[in-house]
Parts: C-alpha cells; structure tokens; sequence
C-alpha cells in the first residue's frame, strides 16, 4: 500500500490520476490528508509519499517531519524528507552555487542593486508563474513588491530571479517537463512557443513540435542530468521543469505536488485533430512508465505499522497550521472589491513607496 500525504485542497491531481490513467493501482493507493496527521497514533504500513511539503506551515511541517523521521526509522519506505527535500528557493541557491544554473534567486528583502537585469518576481509557495513581467531596474523591482505586497503577499514568500534566455535561434522557447517517482526519471511533457513564461497549454502546436515531445518522452535524453538534480534536491517525487541553454540543463523550479494530467476532465480541444494519433503516443508511454514506478514503490511486506510518539503540543499547533499566509490581507481586498474603480488609481502610485519600505525593514515581515 502507498500512503499519498497532501493537502485536502490539493488532492485533485492525484485523485483524478487513480479514478483516469492510474485505475489499476487505486487500490494500491491511499490518499491521506495532511490535517489528518494530527489525530494519527499509528501509521500503517506501506510506502508513505509526502507531496507537497512546500505548502506546509511550520507546525504541520515539523510534524511531518517528525512522522517522516519514526516512519524511517522503523524502517518504511518513504518519499520526499520533509527535512532535506529543497523547495524553491533552496534549491535555486543550491543549484546556481553548484554551476547547474547560471542564473541566481535572491530573497526580494534584500539588497537588488547586485542582481543582473532583466529579473522577475515570484512567490515562493505558490506554482502560478511569475507575479511581474521582467523588470530592468530597482525602481521596477519596488513596483512589483509593493504590489505583491498590498495584493496579501508575504515579504518573507517573495524571491527574485534572473532572467534566463534560453531561446533558439527563431526565438522559440522550450519548456522540458519530467517526474521523478522513487529513482525513476519520466518525461513528461514539451512546452514549445515564443513567450519566455510557458505553460503547456499555451504551446504551439505543429507536427514538427509534437513530433519533437514524443521523441523527448519516449528518448528519457537528459535522465543522467535529471537523476543528479532530483539528488541533489533530495525530491523522491515531483516534477521538475527545465529548459536547455548550450546543451546544459538549467531548472526552473520541482513541484512537489504536480498536475500529473487532464483526469477525467474533456480534452482542452487545442490540439488539432491530426497530431492526435502521435499526442496519444507520447501519453500512453508516459502513463506506463509513471504506473509501473508506482508499482516499484509499493514494495509489500517490508514493514509493520509503526507507532507514532508525538508530542501532543506539538498535535495541537499543527492541528491549527492550515499554511495560509496572508487571508487578513485577502480579507480586506474582498471588502474594498467594490471601491476598486476609485481607489486603484491612488494605491497604484504607492507601490513604488511600498516596495522600498517593505525592503528596508519599513514593513511588517508577517
């Protein structure tokens, strides 16, 4: 059995995998919601994932980790170690200290002046893209801080990364998209169009690109390049997404709890009809080897239940950690909703002052 830890909120990639592509291991597999933790004396035995470790606040995090370290301990198989998994930022640093990125990230609260221009912002703990354009200058960099900031952002989520063009010589960018499932390596997907920012589903289709995709999913090219990275950033699952610059691998970011697929939902219909039959091709490989991982995961028979001694204080605070930074903020920005007309044009024009505030210790780190 595979005891799959996520967030309630979060659960529906995995549950739409075991009810779609992933029906003939939905009995092999449990999904356990992190606020179920708490109340757990006894983990039972089997194979434990814990996904999604970056959306965690601190107390349901050490207890996680605490699970992970007596599931280990008793000797059960486990993915992802709430304490060494990397998430975002970490591994960006790791990565760029250790030349497998030549780009760097740096926490938005410190100094900008160092970093190499263009930049863009993001938030640590969400997977929505970049929260700004590529801006070209502290002044641009104030802007968009302060604007994460009064949208509830937090100052201490907010991370700024330089730009890096991996575009080929007709200006199409290429986005590169694989699993890691215990030691495998899986591609997944070929994001292929000419924005810098691509999500798959703004790709450009053509026979050449999904020919291309279904060469890169079936070829595993850069699986000696990936294995060193899931390593390094000590990810037993997740889904890393890269791009290649002179041949060289350079990560954008490991989801720990990734789309895994479309489920049961209907097609998106942006595929045209006549690559079908080769789209259908490069998924049938992939769910293969993504379900045959799964099933060298759930090794049966290597473990007992293991009693969980957790401090019950600890229970408590994580009990009440459901991880969400910033809802006073979003509180707020819902009542003032119906002023916005108004009042937008005057907090527009506070950002820039806002930003340089929050950088220099003028704002509460919360």
């Amino acid at each position: 059995m595979i005891h799959f830890l996520v967030p309630a909120a979060q659960d529906f990639s995995i549950r739409e995998y075991l009810a779609w592509w992933g029906r003939s291991l939905a009995d092999r597999m449990r999904i356990v919601h992190y606020a179920d933790l708490p109340a757990l004396t006894a983990a039972p035995a089997g194979a434990w994932v814990f996904a999604a470790i970056d959306q965690l606040g601190s107390g349901m995090h050490e207890l996680a980790r605490q699970v992970h370290h007596q599931l280990a301990l008793a000797g059960a198989r486990t993915l992802n170690d709430p304490e060494r998994t990397l998430v975002r930022f970490p591994l960006l640093r790791a990565l760029y200290e250790r030349g497998l990125n030549d780009f760097r990230a740096v926490r938005a609260a410190h100094a900008v002046e160092t970093l190499r221009y263009p930049v863009f912002l993001r938030d640590e703990r969400s997977h929505g893209g970049p929260l700004s354009p590529l801006l070209h200058g502290p002044a641009e960099v104030h802007r968009e801080i302060g604007r994460a900031l009064l949208d509830g952002r937090r100052l201490r989520d907010l991370i700024l990364i330089e730009y890096c063009d991996t575009a080929d010589g007709d200006g199409f960018f290429r986005k590169y998209s694989a699993f890691a499932v215990g030691p495998a390596v899986i591609p997944r997907s070929l994001a292929y169009g000419h924005g810098w920012m691509l999500k798959h589903h703004g790709s450009e289709y053509s026979r050449a690109m999904v020919e291309e995709e279904r060469d890169y999913v079936l070829g595993n090219p850069h699986e000696r390049q990936l294995a060193e990275i899931f390593r390094l950033a000590g990810v037993e699952y997740g889904r890393i997404d890269y791009a290649l610059k002179d041949g060289a691998v350079r990560t954008w970011e490991i989801n720990l709890n990734p789309t895994i697929g479309r489920g049961t939902r209907p097609p998106s219909g942006r595929i045209p009809v006549e690559f079908e039959a080769i789209r259908a091709e490069t998924k049938e490989c992939f769910y293969r080897r993504f379900g045959l991982a799964w099933e060298a995961v759930d090794v049966t028979g290597t473990n007992a239940a293991t009693v969980l001694r957790i401090d019950e204080g600890l229970r408590r605070r994580a009990a009440h950690d459901d991880g969400r930074p910033g809802q006073a903020m979003q509180s707020v920005r819902s009542a003032l909703r119906p002023l916005r007309p108004i009042i937008a044009p005057v907090v527009t024009r506070l950002f820039p002052a806002i930003g340089r505030l929050a950088r220099h210790g003028g704002w509460k780190r919360h």
